[in-house]
């Protein structure tokens, strides 16, 4: 019994506080002072260094666990929740129920106050420290970056100026499996959502999309190195038979790229237009050859009664 109300208390301390986590304003520190030593710096108040989130002259600071302040990219818990807010190293620590989420502090140490897009220096394994499950640019060039209201670095879709853009997520779920960027950089080229299938359906493959060298997400019929795909008004790729604008077209089941040619659905042969992938039906001539389809793009076979007449087909569905 003991042990269920204690996890009971854990469990409310949680969602308390994540209640809290949309709201960075916590008390403004004062009667301390900042320190140089050894090339770091310290706040220090009554002889004891700040630790963690710290709100000093109306600026947001952010110290490590030994007092240092941070600056540049940092992952950290999210500030306002009550977890580690103003707190000096003679104070306890409470560990339970952290969030981690992207920061950005400027070289003074100040949290970058910014709830709209940012050009900053890019995320790199050597400002962040971080290699696994993202992978990093090698030099730090300057990278767009968007910000939240509580100053984190935002992810997923956002919408701007009429156009979709994807902010990457960690897509490490288990599997070793995760996206080519780190955290909250715009996405270009191909894109896999692997939150859509874990918020909505875990049966379902992720979907893919693709994005333009701006990071705009496309629809429609898109080419793409040499082949051609087709993306819903959502940005999803489609696969399978799709029906567009009064036409059937086959998509690669799993590649989604365009089929052309002939094409084996079961037991059931469709040929479809080598120039636009669409699927024909009535009578089509291929290499010198005469075919019927029916009106559900079939290829027959045998013997037919086509507009009064009756035709033979060999088994292959040339006419004979």
């Amino acid at each position: 019994m003991k042990i269920l109300k204690k996890m009971m208390q854990v469990l409310l301390a949680v969602f308390f506080f994540g209640l809290l986590a949309t709201n960075t304003v916590f008390a403004n520190n004062t009667g301390g002072r900042f320190i140089d030593k050894d090339n770091r710096k310290y706040y220090v108040k009554d002889d004891h260094k700040a630790i963690y989130w710290h709100k000093i002259d109306g600026k947001t600071y952010y110290f490590g666990d030994g007092g240092e302040m941070v600056v540049g990219w940092q992952y950290l818990e999210i500030p306002g929740t009550g977890y580690r807010d103003n707190l000096f190293d003679n104070q306890p620590v409470n560990e339970i129920g952290l969030q981690e989420k992207w920061y950005y502090f400027g070289q003074d140490g100040a949290l970058l106050e910014q709830t709209d897009k940012q050009v900053l220096e890019a995320k790199t394994s050597e400002n962040t420290g971080k290699v696994y499950g993202e992978q990093y640019p090698l030099s730090a060039e300057k990278r767009t970056y968007y910000f939240d209201n509580n100053y984190a670095v935002k992810t997923g879709w956002i919408y701007e100026e009429g156009h979709w853009y994807y902010l990457n997520k960690l897509g490490n779920f288990g599997d070793d499996s995760y996206n080519p960027l780190p955290i909250g950089e715009v996405a270009k080229g191909w894109t896999q959502d692997f939150h859509v299938t874990i918020n909505i359906d875990r049966s379902k493959p992720a979907p893919w999309y693709y994005l333009d060298a701006s990071g705009k997400m496309l629809t429609d019929w898109q080419k793409v190195n040499g082949k051609w795909y087709y993306f819903g008004s959502s940005g999803s790729m489609a696969t399978g038979w799709k029906y567009v604008r009064g036409k059937w077209y086959y998509l690669d089941n799993k590649n989604g790229d365009m089929k052309t040619g002939w094409y084996q659905d079961g037991s059931t042969w469709y040929y479809l237009d080598p120039s636009n992938g669409d699927m024909k039906i009535g009578w089509t001539k291929v290499n010198g050859k005469w075919y019927y389809l029916n009106s559900n793009g079939a290829m027959v076979t045998g013997s037919q009664t086509i507009d009064g007449k009756v035709y033979n087909f060999a088994s292959s569905g040339e006419w004979i």
